[in-house]
């Protein structure tokens, strides 16, 4: 009998991988630097770099269903706003770590009032904030763990703000602030500190939260870039960008399943003795 429930565990668990499967998705240009350029591993966003009909629901295999994910940008109509950016080799070859087909494009924000922004946003009530969003729908009902990635090889490192929403943007909660980070020398202005190489993830760009999905709502990410009072204000700290992100399932199913086995392999070795 206890091998039967072993076997119904182990069953389990690899029905379960297959409705875990984590949502990974490369936003990439399809109109800069020969891209589409997609990271091995993750699922492809692909766009046109300011080319509004591009930017559309694309639907996604993960957690056993479709979900789809959408961008916007909510309060401004240009497409000029709607950045979707590969870099060229120059500014790649400053970055010597992992996952260089991720780092090298974005989707982002152009806050430049020429540009059809609505300007550098101090937060102070005296100006507008640029807004993307970032919706998910189609999430089974359930806890799941965010990872982002905001870094430019070239030189953007712009301050932004982040929020989250899990019912369908009625409300938002703050995610906090954080800086995006930069490869290459020059810039303006220029950033103060350069990072090369490692993992992607532990740079101090890397976005994390943790948020629960109701199972009928988009969950929504928002994002704005701001002017932080403290560095000079110029073309490099007037954007917003994202590199791609990570979605996976609270607890990991692959903990569930080895405290499903541990405990019953224990129950076979105790009948044993």
């Amino acid at each position: 009998m206890k091998r039967f429930f072993l076997a119904m565990a182990l069953l389990a668990c690899s029905v379960g991988a297959v409705n875990a499967q984590p949502l990974m998705i490369d936003f990439n240009s399809t109109t800069q630097d020969g891209g589409p350029h997609n990271q091995a591993g993750y699922q492809a966003y692909d766009a046109g770099h300011e080319v509004a009909a591009d930017f559309v629901t694309q639907s996604y295999s993960a957690f056993g269903t479709t979900v789809g994910v959408t961008p916007a940008w909510p309060n401004t109509t240009a497409a000029t706003v709607q950045q979707m950016i590969d870099r060229a080799v120059g500014n790649d070859d400053q970055w010597l770590g992992d996952k260089l087909d991720l780092v090298t494009d974005w989707i982002g924000i152009d806050s430049r009032t020429a540009n059809g922004g609505n300007g550098d946003w101090a937060r102070d009530g005296s100006s507008d904030p640029t807004y993307m969003t970032l919706s998910l729908s189609g999430l089974p009902a359930g806890d799941y763990n965010w990872l982002s990635y905001h870094h430019d090889t070239e030189n953007i490192w712009s301050d932004f703000q982040a929020e989250i929403s899990v019912d369908g943007g009625a409300t938002y909660a703050s995610l906090g602030d954080k800086q995006m980070t930069s490869s290459s020398t020059g810039g303006n202005p220029a950033a103060t500190v350069l990072y090369t190489s490692g993992d992607p993830a532990a740079l101090p760009s890397a976005l994390t939260t943790s948020f629960s999905a109701n199972g009928s709502d988009d969950v929504v990410l928002r994002f704005a870039p701001f002017a932080d009072g403290v560095d000079p204000v110029a073309v490099h700290k007037q954007f917003f960008a994202m590199n791609g992100f990570e979605v996976t399932q609270v607890p990991e199913p692959s903990s569930v399943c080895m405290l499903l086995a541990s405990l019953a392999g224990l129950g076979l070795l105790r009948k044993r003795h």
